[in-house]
């Protein structure tokens, strides 16, 4: 929302739309005395310019129901406490009369075009028939009403109650007519189509039944889905109808088709008791106990939407123009009005001046810092006991939260946040770590050899999970040694001896460096073939006469001769063969474990000191001045 007050009214700004709040500012306190509201009057410069549109437009607690009479003259209001009926007119912006009852008015119509004839329905099964003098009958019926309506081509009021029957009473002949039996265990509400003539009652079981008063015959019966109670009934024209539920969703029928046409729900999950249709604009007008929705017929889309800070119990609008007036659960009924839906009514046309100089001053525009969560996210909060209430404002397919609120929640819900917040962070720089180093492909344990291939190729047939049991099921191994595998594949055996090192080499990947570096320089000897390497472990292969250097005790001028002869031999037929003889010795296998022991013992040997000063020398023996022993 963005919200621009000012000293006389205040301005809503929902989707681009202004909505203006004729009620909005001080009120004067009623246990006040003339003197003393008089010079709160003076004193106070918001009271000066506030806005009345109709005197003393309040009750003193809430009010429940609101209606224009036909004519469009008067204003008809009930609420509590205590149960009072008021009456405004709109030619002279002020009440014209109020007139106390005995119990709460449940429902009421207007029966006449003008003020003069009413219907009431109370809590206490009483029905109440009132003139421009006053109250003219009374009546009770058998069971706790619900809501009326009234038939002007038969004269007969339709009163839906609880349990399974319509009561009808004939203001003719002034008698109870046979009631309507319907299949559900209460009506909740009734509502006359008067091009038709046919009489629409909403039920407790989620069904709108359909009747003829003039046969008295159910015509057709239509299941709402996914609803328990219907709250409220409206027509349009001769084959729109919209039904709203209690769990806050508006669906428009064509009457001659069961599958709805759209539906429309207020995310508040709260009964709909107010549905109207715009001629020009195709707008309908939806309105639930916590907001108030302007929307497309055709796509659904919201035009906008008021949500005020008391329950709305019910709404009027003043059909041709913009105004909107709301019956809550507050002291002062709220008066709207939206010029995108309509001009302001005659009797108050000084309103489109006024919202014109509103549009031309400059004011601050307050920006109201919120969240929005979806229906998931409320959940995981445990927040969903709050829906319906001020804490929470629908919007779309989620709500609005306030941000401080939002905070606080979460750090009950999670006072671990800010560590896990830390991990987080401290496991995505590890990650990132780790796409740097080089990635060890790891082997499946079945069919290694063509897990292998498949890597080669690049078919990723290891990713597919489709092919999962492929290796990791041993049913599944492949025997490279059967008949049937050779007959297949009758080439593997000629590429097996080619292979065979690659594959040795790519499962063994635990070998030390060393090795590999000697294993790289012997492979790229036997590449360049100038070469050929040859290991001797015996030095008495080198000579031809079988002597070796280290072992025969000869002179010194025949251990030369013998050396230059079997060098003379050898390096001819390394010539020749292109051999190179080199000695290779054999490592000793060693073991870390006795190699760190004996470093530690040669270490305690360093470090360690001698006992031998803590000893207590014994003292030599001495005979006259000498030492004898």
């Amino acid at each position: 929302y963005f919200i621009q007050s000012n000293l006389r009214m205040q301005v809503l700004n929902t989707n681009d739309v202004k909505i203006y709040n004729l009620t909005h500012g001080k009120t004067v306190p009623d246990w006040l005395s003339d003197r003393k509201r008089r010079l709160l009057l003076k004193s106070d410069v918001g009271l000066q310019k506030r806005i009345q549109l109709l005197q003393e437009f309040e009750m003193p607690i809430s009010s429940q129901k609101i209606s224009i009479t036909p004519d469009k003259t008067h204003i008809y209001v009930s609420g509590v406490y205590p149960p009072r009926l008021r009456c405004y007119n709109t030619k002279e912006l002020s009440m014209k009369f109020e007139r106390g009852m005995n119990e709460e008015v449940v429902a009421f119509h207007i029966l006449s075009d003008d003020w003069k004839k009413l219907v009431l329905l109370q809590s206490e099964r009483y029905i109440e028939f009132h003139t421009q003098d006053g109250i003219y009958y009374r009546t009770r019926i058998p069971a706790f009403g619900r809501d009326i309506s009234y038939y002007s081509r038969a004269a007969e009021l339709f009163i839906g109650a609880t349990g399974p029957n319509v009561y009808r009473l004939n203001l003719c002949k002034g008698i109870f007519m046979n009631p309507f039996e319907t299949v559900s265990t209460g009506v909740n509400v009734t509502h006359v189509h008067h091009q038709h003539s046919l009489l629409l009652l909403g039920t407790d079981s989620g069904t709108v039944e359909c009747w003829d008063p003039r046969s008295r015959d159910r015509c057709a019966t239509l299941s709402v889905p996914e609803s328990t109670n219907i709250t409220c009934l409206q027509t349009h024209k001769l084959l729109e109808l919209g039904v709203g539920t209690e769990d806050g969703r508006v669906i428009l029928y064509d009457i001659r088709s069961t599958k709805p046409v759209i539906m429309k729900d207020h995310h508040y999950s709260k009964p709909i008791n107010s549905i109207y249709f715009h001629d020009s604009e195709d707008y309908v007008i939806s309105a639930c106990s916590k907001s108030f929705k302007i929307w497309l017929k055709d796509s659904g889309k919201p035009v906008t939407t008021i949500e005020p800070e008391e329950d709305i119990c019910d709404v009027a609008w003043y059909e041709g123009s913009g105004m909107f007036f709301f019956a809550n659960e507050g002291q002062k009924m709220k008066t709207y009005y939206i010029p995108t839906v309509g001009p302001a009514p005659k009797w108050c046309w000084f309103l489109d001046n006024l919202t014109e100089e509103l549009e031309e001053s400059t004011d601050n525009v307050v920006y109201d810092d919120y969240k929005f969560l979806t229906q998931e996210e409320i959940t995981s909060l445990g927040l969903s006991h709050l829906v319906g209430t001020n804490y929470l404002r629908a919007y779309m397919h989620g709500f609005f939260i306030d941000m401080k609120l939002y905070r606080e929640v979460k750090d009950i819900v999670n006072p671990f946040a800010f560590e896990e917040y830390k991990e987080n962070l401290v496991m995505n720089k590890l990650e990132s770590q780790i796409k740097d180093r080089i990635k060890v492909k790891k082997l499946p344990k079945v069919n290694k050899r063509l897990a292998i291939k498949d890597m080669h190729k690049g078919s990723k047939l290891l990713e597919d999970d489709r092919f999962s049991s492929l290796f990791n099921n041993p049913d599944y191994n492949i025997d490279e040694e059967s008949e049937q595998y050779k007959l297949i594949n009758p080439t593997v055996r000629k590429h097996d001896a080619t292979k065979k090192s690659e594959f040795e080499d790519y499962l063994s990947p635990s070998a030390s460096e060393e090795d590999e570096e000697e294993e790289e320089e012997i492979k790229t000897i036997k590449r360049k073939g100038s070469m050929k390497l040859v290991s001797v472990q015996d030095e008495s292969k080198l000579f031809s006469n079988g002597k070796s250097l280290s072992l025969t005790h000869i002179p010194l001028g025949e251990r030369l001769d013998d050396v230059n002869t079997s060098h003379a031999n050898h390096s001819s037929t390394a010539q020749h063969q292109g051999e190179a003889v080199m000695k290779i010795e054999e490592r000793k296998p060693t073991n870390r474990r006795t190699e760190e022991a004996k470093q530690n013992q040669s270490e305690k040997r360093r470090l360690g000191r001698s006992a031998s000063s803590l000893l207590r020398k014994q003292r030599g023996k001495f005979w006259r001045g000498r030492k004898v022993g």
